[in-house]
């Protein structure tokens, strides 16, 4: 059964005790707080596109379920060489091979014992591929998934629960990433769990919500993209993103954002569609990628939202480096 129970707000805040990693062309309102920026050119940030998909996509050995999680210790050269090859791309930010790395998700696989392992080895194949390619400006963001399964609206586990287990692996994580990305959580129950522990340790922290595909503003769990980032019932994240979710969904709910006055952005999948009878155990192998987003027409999906004030851009699932390519040029020309 379903469980959203009432939360209780955080102390206040102090923004200056955090480091932040966000682009400096942000709402007004927002300008006034101290914030690191990527580069000191004002350009958006330039995310990373997916993993899961790409090591399936490349013929990993990533045999446990979605998104390929086994290939952090069957494939570690490639997971390794996927993050070079979106850091050679131009990527800013590259992300763990994490999404799967949840006890939840290993325990349904048989594996949770390795839990520990996957998580700190997907954090040092990050930083090897970074000191590989010669780039130490590039940032890493810890893959902070929805802990029972994608697109859920009902959960076993209860609010502290949640947050305990997006806690430990942010733990783990830590010595490896400059940022904590909660991402394609579908509802606020998740998003709350995870800023809640977030906001406990000294990390950047953005958070990534999934909409539903059909061009509303509601998040996959049902609930109004509006209400939820009204109010977080826990500090508010450094970024605001939109990811696994269509462009055009994306560009209808990026006013959304806009208005909320925190730094946003996002990363959209390549699928045709992911349904409302979503099966988490056959995993994204069941989804068929688009024919019609190529590089050019999926950087002239990012380019509407930079010119909608995005200061953070990529992509998800069937996004790969040349998707991420064509944006760096995108970025790199001024637009």
């Amino acid at each position: 059964m379903a469980r959203h129970p009432t939360v209780s707000h955080s102390p206040p805040h102090n923004p200056t005790t955090r480091s932040r990693l966000v682009h400096a062309r942000i709402a007004p309102q927002t300008k006034q707080r101290k914030r690191a920026t990527m580069t000191d050119t004002g350009k958006p940030i330039l995310l990373d596109g997916g993993m899961g998909q790409e090591i399936v996509n490349r013929g990993g050995k990533g045999g446990y379920g979605e998104w390929a999680v086994a290939a952090v210790y069957e494939d570690a050269d490639l997971v390794r060489q996927i993050h070079c090859d979106y850091i050679r791309a131009g990527a800013d930010v590259i992300t763990t091979n994490t999404y799967g790395t949840t006890r939840t998700r290993l325990r349904h696989a048989g594996i949770e014992s390795r839990f520990e392992e996957l998580a700190r080895t997907a954090g040092e194949l990050a930083v090897a591929a970074r000191a590989e390619c010669g780039r130490p400006e590039v940032r890493i963001a810890a893959s902070l998934p929805p802990l029972e399964a994608s697109y859920a609206n009902e959960f076993a586990l209860s609010f502290d629960e949640t947050a305990a287990q997006f806690g430990e692996l942010m733990d783990l994580l830590a010595p490896y990433v400059d940022i904590f990305l909660g991402e394609t959580l579908s509802t606020s129950f998740e998003a709350r769990a995870f800023l809640q522990a977030a906001a406990e340790r000294d990390k950047a922290v953005w958070l990534s919500l999934t909409l539903d595909d059909h061009g509303s503003t509601d998040l996959r769990g049902g609930e109004s993209l509006a209400a939820v980032i009204c109010d977080f019932g826990a500090p508010a994240p450094d970024a605001l993103l939109i990811n696994c979710t269509t462009p055009d969904s994306i560009s209808c709910a990026l006013p959304l954002l806009r208005a909320r006055g925190i730094p946003f952005g996002a990363y959209a999948n390549g699928f045709v569609e992911i349904p409302d009878d979503w099966e988490e155990e056959g995993g994204v192998v069941q989804l068929s990628s688009r024919a019609d987003l190529p590089p050019k027409v999926y950087a002239g999906h990012a380019e509407g939202w930079i010119d909608a004030g995005a200061a953070i851009v990529g992509g998800c699932c069937e996004i790969g480096p040349a998707h991420i390519a064509r944006l760096r040029q995108l970025i790199d020309s001024g637009v």
